[in-house]
């Protein structure tokens, strides 16, 4: 008899969970359901979503950074400092932020000397924003005198629009070189 009311006692202990699954099953079946067709759906949305982030400015935006290109092949550094807000802040690798545009000329006086840096190419442009405010991320590369590429990196910008013309507010980059590990 023992034996009996053991596997009676393990039957009904089974019973539950069964039933509990049952049920679960019968709940989360439908659930999961929902939230599949709901993740197909926004996966599906992305593109759309991510197109319509695109500035409906973006060939003004872009034209900036061609600006700034344009300038630097020129040498006019004072010319690209005004690309820039009056209170504009550049972020450059490895250094401490520069403020104002005032400063933003004296750094790239030091940095973008004609005789040190020739032109830049940027390319692979990412362009999203609004009205009034964009940001683009694109890639560089930094040329001599000669022409040759003495910098690969990336540049990210935030833009604002004054007075109906884009300009540059955040200006960041990176070299694509091995950082130097040694201390």
């Amino acid at each position: 008899m023992a034996v009996v009311r053991s596997f009676e006692t393990q039957c009904r202990s089974l019973q539950r969970p069964f039933i509990t699954g049952i049920f679960a099953m019968r709940f989360t079946k439908p659930l999961s359901s929902f939230l599949g067709a709901s993740m197909a759906f926004v996966l599906q949305c992305a593109p759309a979503m991510a197109t319509s982030t695109q500035s409906p400015d973006a060939a003004a935006v872009k034209a900036v950074t061609e600006q700034f290109a344009a300038d630097l092949a020129k040498g006019d550094l004072e010319a690209i400092s005004r690309l820039y807000t009056d209170d504009a802040r550049l972020l450059p690798p490895n250094a401490d932020p520069i403020s104002g545009r005032a400063a933003i000329l004296a750094y790239f006086e030091k940095t973008l000397r004609p005789d040190l840096v020739g032109g830049a190419t940027f390319y692979h442009y990412e362009i999203y924003g609004g009205e009034n405010t964009a940001a683009s991320l694109s890639q560089i590369k930094m040329l001599d005198t000669k022409g040759q590429v003495i910098e690969r990196g990336k540049q990210t910008i935030i833009l604002l629009k004054q007075d109906g013309k884009w300009k540059i507010h955040r200006d960041m980059w990176s070299d694509n070189s091995p950082a130097n590990t040694t201390n």
